[in-house]
């Protein structure tokens, strides 16, 4: 039997007894689990009462990481890069050093050939196999959890959009996702998925829709309390007109010129007017935005908690909104995966493992490197057991970022159930083999170690 059918089989109830694990194994030279593990109580403490990096003394400083690299320290980056990996991959990333290893993990995002909207039919599982499966055999895992970043900022719901839609802009994202702000904010706003999930489909010059407006200046760039009432219903206006086209099962991104609105806007104290092509006037308000040094530190603060630590200081903010605005999100991360606070004590372990993320990690160390077309037991899994459907993000907002609402008493429950799932042999009563958790958490020998509260965390 294949080992990547474990996943047709129902999820038991139980965990099941974990296997014997030789000291001369896979982990040769990692510790033994801890059952009181303080970096699992400073993160828990960290999380629940906000304590700052900057609190911890030193920290936010412009001076590059000059501390060793060795299998410990490549662990963590590329767990927190990847959320996938085994100990082989960590040592070919120390042994490159530590800018080798960063340069390797922001390489060009490898993509996947495209399945046309027929591949899918009526069922929705497939859109969850096909990223999941990716980001189990990518050379590329980073750009899997940035994409996962990504559509959780510029959120379309594929119950809303149509499913191929929303799979179609997820590929987009990854295309994009080291890219500089600006390439990611032009391709959203045209996206048909994001066009149909905010209405700006039936915004029209005598009625138009202010939901695109609101959400991409609360949400997408500025933040919320940065902008005006006033400043919303000008943008709306800006962007009557941009609609979609259907030909050929697809849908296309159309400026329709009869429902715009031509009269002058003012948007955040400036005018838009463009009398020649009046399509370019959605352009103009993104132009205005991206000028705006707010637009950065609202996302470095977001990329920060996502990869760094959910409360970032207000100096590693600063600093990281000035790399965003000078340059690229990979020029960001790069910064961020060579910065000394990254590779701190406080920030390891720091960060809640999404349910995609947890799950992904989980199945690459137990050796799963693809779940069947026609399988819906992951889908299941993550939609109506660990609460993340990848296709279907909660609301507009997205899902939360290292949240400890990932890891409620219920939800605890259900990710150790799945914890039995991922791990079964592949025939009944044989062994399952070597199975490497040494980036899936630190200081796990077995699968009963990923009871341990560590096994939530980044």
């Amino acid at each position: 039997m294949d080992k990547s059918t474990i996943l047709q089989q129902p999820p038991p109830d139980t965990l099941a007894p974990a296997a014997e694990t030789s000291p001369t194994g896979v982990f040769p030279t990692t510790k033994p689990y801890r059952a009181n593990s303080q970096a699992w109580r400073s993160a828990l403490a960290l999380l629940l009462v906000g304590g700052t990096l900057s609190a911890c003394g030193g920290l936010g400083g412009s001076a590059g990481y000059r501390g060793s690299f060795g299998r410990y320290e490549a662990t963590h980056l590329l767990r927190r890069a990847a959320a996938r990996g085994n100990v082989e991959e960590a040592d070919h990333l120390a042994s490159l050093g530590l800018e080798g290893a960063v340069e390797s993990l922001l390489d060009t995002p490898e993509l996947p050939t495209e399945e046309e909207p027929s591949y899918f039919g009526r069922y929705y599982h497939p859109y969850t196999n096909i990223w999941v499966n990716h980001w189990l055999t990518t050379s590329t895992p980073l750009a899997e959890r940035l994409t996962l970043f990504w559509h959780g900022h510029f959120v379309t719901e594929a119950i809303k959009t149509g499913y191929w839609n929303t799979y179609h802009k997820i590929n987009k994202l990854r295309e994009l996702s080291l890219s500089p702000f600006k390439d990611l904010l032009y391709m959203i706003a045209e996206d048909p998925a994001m066009i149909i999930y905010l209405d700006n489909n039936v915004s029209t010059k005598d009625h138009p829709n202010e939901n695109w407006a609101r959400e991409l200046m609360e949400l997408f760039t500025l933040g919320e309390g940065h902008y005006t009432e006033k400043d919303i219903q000008e943008v709306a206006r800006a962007f009557t007109g941009w609609r979609v086209s259907y030909e050929d099962g697809r849908h296309y991104f159309l400026f329709e010129g009869e429902v715009h609105d031509f009269e002058p806007k003012n948007i955040l104290g400036k005018t838009v007017h463009n009398t020649f092509n009046p399509s370019f006037e959605g352009y103009e308000v993104l132009d205005i935005l991206l000028e705006k040094k707010q637009t950065y530190l609202y996302i470095a603060e977001k990329l920060l908690k996502y990869f760094h630590h959910p409360r970032p200081s207000g100096e590693m903010i600063e600093k990281g909104a000035d790399v965003l605005q000078g340059g690229s999100v990979r020029d960001f991360l790069k910064w961020l995966f060579m910065h000394p606070d990254f590779y701190s004590d406080e920030a390891r372990n720091a960060l809640v493992k999404s349910p995609m993320e947890y799950a992904v990690g989980m199945l690459y160390a137990t050796g799963v490197r693809e779940i069947p077309a026609g399988n819906s037991g992951l889908w299941s899994w993550l939609r109506y057991r660990l609460d993340q459907d990848p296709m279907n993000p909660p609301n507009v907002a997205g899902w939360p970022i290292s949240s400890m609402d990932w890891i409620s008493d219920s939800l605890l429950l259900q990710r150790l159930k799945f914890i039995d799932f991922a791990t079964q042999p592949p025939e009944q009563d044989s062994p399952h083999g070597l199975i490497d958790y040494s980036v899936f958490m630190d200081d796990a020998v077995n699968p009963l170690s990923l009871v341990a509260p560590e096994a939530q965390l980044l």
